[in-house]
């Protein structure tokens, strides 16, 4: 091959690298509060919605436990608002917990909005602010990591 033809062709190849898009994230996740003035004691809703931004479907399928009825693909972080983790509920023995299996799937460009009742897996009944973030794996590879919801500040009055 001639060394011309060789330049032109390696230049289109780094060419269509540095112009090719970062990867897109799968899916997307927005958190809200569904309540805008909780009241101490009261169960603490948030509505979760995620978009499918790829063009594979999206597993959501899980055990759902009959404890918390939380969707098991999320996972839900809550902090203080001086940013300390909040304490989980502790339930006696929730090794004999049943559960439910939900078999769901969320089409490419679907999106899927649920609420989730955090304050079933926290202890929120003091008032003041917290922090709520919902995340969830990327995919079944662990080493993927996990893609974040924005972050919502609830205040719990008296």
């Amino acid at each position: 091959m001639k060394p011309a033809v060789l330049f032109f062709l390696c230049s289109l190849t780094v060419g269509a690298a540095a112009q090719a898009p970062k990867e897109a994230m799968p899916f997307r996740l927005v958190i809200e509060s569904t309540d805008a003035k909780p009241k101490a004691g009261s169960d603490i809703w948030i509505k979760v919605t995620l978009t499918n931004n790829s063009m594979e479907t999206l597993d959501m399928s899980g055990g759902f436990s009959d404890l918390t009825h939380l969707d098991p693909n999320y996972h839900f972080e809550v902090r203080s608002d001086q940013g300390r983790p909040v304490p989980k509920r502790v339930y006696p023995h929730p090794e004999l917990t049943t559960g439910t299996p939900i078999n769901r799937t969320i089409q490419p460009n679907e999106t899927f909005a649920e609420e989730q009742r955090i304050s079933a897996l926290y202890d929120m009944t003091r008032p003041g602010a917290y922090l709520v973030q919902v995340s969830r794996r990327r995919s079944d590879n662990p080493k993927d990591g996990a893609i974040k919801s924005n972050t919502i500040t609830i205040v719990i009055s008296k």
